[in-house]
This record gives structure tokens, sequence and C-alpha cells, in this order.
């Protein structure tokens, strides 16, 4: 039995200290807010409520697993309902496109209304082919930890060199297709023309596996995890920043908290920032290289969330639309309201130059009358923005060189995002291995 600390404790953080808790280990959390849960969470106010950060998920087996591998399924303590709503997307001409989520047929049937049978085939055989994307990624990234050097094949298979702008220029000759695979560049703070075309691998996976929510807000999946926390016998410790990891001969030996207490561990896991671990939090000589690798990154545009509480009559959409234009808007509903009244979460992808009310004006959402609450979310970290394909080896590997220290998180691999940050958390788990 290892004695673990992880540091942080957003999802990632949590969902490896009650993997490696199972596992045998004996696990501390240290969390330097005074709740848990990092962007998982709720806004509160005038009687709405809000999920502070992600809402949905695709790749639901991901948390299944997370939490079957940890004690009891899921369903024991939420239940994951899938969003059987089209995701719309009103375009700058005005049109309007009510694109199905999990069903192909229905894709190529909402495409073909909007923009004919051509275009309709163009995305359906753009999406059929990431169906071959995935399974290499799943292989090869998103499963094991990332490989020092994938084989000849896997790369040219990949084609990490284009971009997901290529992609959509070469594929697909209607802008507002190119718009709507543009988007899963925009969700992650990245831009198209730097981020690889195998990125768009996320709209084989939500056509695939759908979306999925939490009845009353996705912050449930928080409370969920701290329960299987305390289930574990983990210890928690809030108010309590981590200001340095101890090392000794290029191995961790514990951490050490900003009141100067000292804690003693074998193993440490890291759900932070991997450039303030590297640049702030370990000094050992054999992090030297890792330190400047990550260094060079940077870090992805967070999406300027505010929360309204809206008093009817207002327009019905659906649960998630995308307003595209400069910036683009995503409009989300899944939040709780008192009777005649809506909560909507409204996140601005690029920087706001206009107020967020003006700009859904702008989009054809005119509801400044029918503000009755207005709260504003904490920027949350989005991980490592694409700048080309090499970004992928310069985010921090899960294994670090320092013997016995670890990375979780948006900003190590495999990536942002709730699916991505549960994957992470299970190679880590597989790496320390049973107590």
């Amino acid at each position: 039995m290892a004695k673990v600390i992880v540091v942080g404790a957003g999802l990632a953080g949590l969902a490896s200290a009650v993997r490696l808790a199972k596992l045998g280990h004996q696990v501390t959390i240290c969390e330097r807010d005074e709740h848990l849960g990092g962007a998982l969470g709720r806004v509160e106010a005038d009687g709405f409520t809000w999920d502070a950060g992600a809402a949905s998920t695709t790749l639901p087996a991901a948390l299944r697993d997370l939490f079957r591998k940890s004690g009891r399924p899921i369903e024991s303590l939420v239940q994951l309902d899938p969003v059987s709503e089209p995701r719309r997307h009103m375009f700058t001409d005005g049109s309007v496109l009510d694109l199905p989520v999990s069903d192909r047929g229905a894709q190529e049937e909402a495409w073909t209304d909007l923009a004919g049978a051509p275009v309709a085939a163009q995305w359906t055989a753009l999406v059929d082919a990431y169906g071959d994307t995935w399974q290499i990624l799943r292989k090869t990234s998103l499963e094991p930890p990332l490989e020092d050097k994938l084989p000849i094949k896997t790369i040219r298979a990949l084609k990490p060199w284009q971009s997901l702008e290529k992609v959509a220029q070469r594929e697909l000759t209607d802008d507002r297709a190119r718009a709507v695979l543009r988007h899963f560049a925009a969700q992650s703070g990245s831009d198209a023309g730097l981020t690889p075309a195998y990125v768009g691998v996320w709209s084989y996976l939500e056509r695939t596996f759908g979306r999925w929510t939490i009845a009353g807000g996705f912050g449930a999946l928080a409370d969920a995890l701290v329960q299987r926390a305390s289930e574990r016998k983990i210890t928690v410790r809030t108010s309590a920043e981590v200001v340095a990891v101890s090392t000794s001969g290029g191995a961790v030996t514990g951490v050490r908290l900003a009141d100067g207490e000292e804690l003693l561990a074998d193993i440490v896991v890291s759900d932070v920032d991997p450039r303030v671990l590297y640049e702030s939090l370990v000094d050992d000589p054999v992090a030297k290289k890792t330190r400047k690798r990550i260094l060079s990154t940077h870090q992805a545009q967070a999406a300027y969330v505010v929360h309204l509480g809206l008093k009817d009559p207002v327009p019905q959409l659906p649960f998630e639309t995308v307003l595209h234009g400069t910036p683009t808007v995503v409009v989300r509903t899944g939040g709780t309201a008192p009777a005649g009244h809506q909560a909507w979460s409204v996140l601005v992808h690029g920087y706001p130059t206009d107020d967020v009310l003006d700009l859904l004006v702008a989009r054809g959402l005119p509801v400044r009358e029918n503000v009755v609450s207005r709260q504003t979310s904490p920027s949350w970290w989005t991980g490592v923005a694409w700048e080309g394909y090499k970004t992928a080896r310069r985010r921090a590997a899960n294994v670090s060189p320092v013997k016995g220290l670890y990375c979780v998180g948006a900003g190590a691999h495999p990536g942002s995002g709730v699916p991505a940050t549960t994957l992470g958390a299970a190679i880590v788990a597989d790496a320390i291995g049973k107590a």
C-alpha cells in the first residue's frame, strides 16, 4: 500500500483518488479551495440553478467505468440521461439547423433539408471516416499512455499535420457545414487552423455514443464522486494549498502546504495546471527537459460564461444552441428555474467585445427585458491550446520523469473535457497499479 497525495480535486483528481483507493492505496486529497469538484459545480441565485462548468458528456462508458472500478455502478448515485434534443445551429445568414446528436440517418436528413443531398452526403461521409480515426486514437492515445513514438502506419492514417480547417475546406462545400465542424475546435478554446483534423473525431463520438447529462444538473457528478471518496475512506483536506512537491534523488517524498506543513507520500498525483506544477512546485533536476517543453505551451482560451435567469415568455431553445459568428456563442438551457422562468447559461468562445445580452440580441435572441438574474462563473482551466499537431507531444504526460509523480486533468494527456480527463485518471490508476 502506497501513500498517495492527490493535489487538486477537480474531476480528474477525484477520479484518480477513488480509483487508487479502490486499488488499496492510502489516499489523501489536498484541495486549496473550500469545495471539491473544480469546474464541476453549481451556481445558485434567486431561485435559479445553473451548471458552473460541464453540463453534458459523450462517451458515457468512461464515467460508468470510473464508478464501476471504484465501487458500485454510477446508477447507484446518479442517473445518466441521454440528451434527446438536436443541437441547434443558428448561422450568420439567418438559417437554422437542428442537428440530431446520435442518429446517422436523422443527421443526413437534417442536412438535406438545410443544404441539399450533396452536402448531406459530404457530412455523413466525413463523420463515417472518423470512425477509423476513433479506433486508432482509442488504441494508441485515449486508453493507454501516449507512446513515445507512434508507428509510421498509425501516423499516416491519422495525418496529424492536416488541420481541422483544411479538412473542412476540402471535404465540405457548404460554409455552414464547415462552421459546424470548426465548432469542435472552438469549444476547446482553439483555432481550427491550428487544430489537428483528427479532433473532428468528436463528431463521430457524439453521433455514435450520443451526449448524456444528469437530471438536476451535471454538478451532481461532483457530489457523487465526493460521496464515493467518503465510501473509500479517502482523507479530504480543503483549504490546503500545495506550494511544493518535495523530491529527493529524482523521486517524490511528499508535498508542502502553504502553512508550512509537510505531508509524506510515495506517490503524488497532480490535478493542477502542469505549467504551474513544473514551473513553481517541482524543481528536481530530472524534470528540466519536461519543464521546458511544457512551458512552451499556452493555455486554451476559456469560455466567458454568464448565467441568466429569465422570465417567460422567451424563445424555446433545445438543450444546446450554437450561435455561429465571431465570437461563437453557445446557449445551454439545462438549469433549473422557478415556475414561469427559464435558466440559460451563455458561453462566449472568443474575446467578447460586446456585452452578452448585446450578442444575444444581435444573433436573434432578444431577451434583455426578460432578465431577472445575472451571474458569472469564474473561468476554469480548459487545457492547452492547439498550436499545430506537435502540441500533443508538448502536453504533460501522465507519467512524469520524477519517480512517483503523475499528471491528470485538462492540461495533461489525453486532454480536456469530461471524457478525456476521466480517461486520463484511468491511465494513471493503471500505471500505478494495485497496492
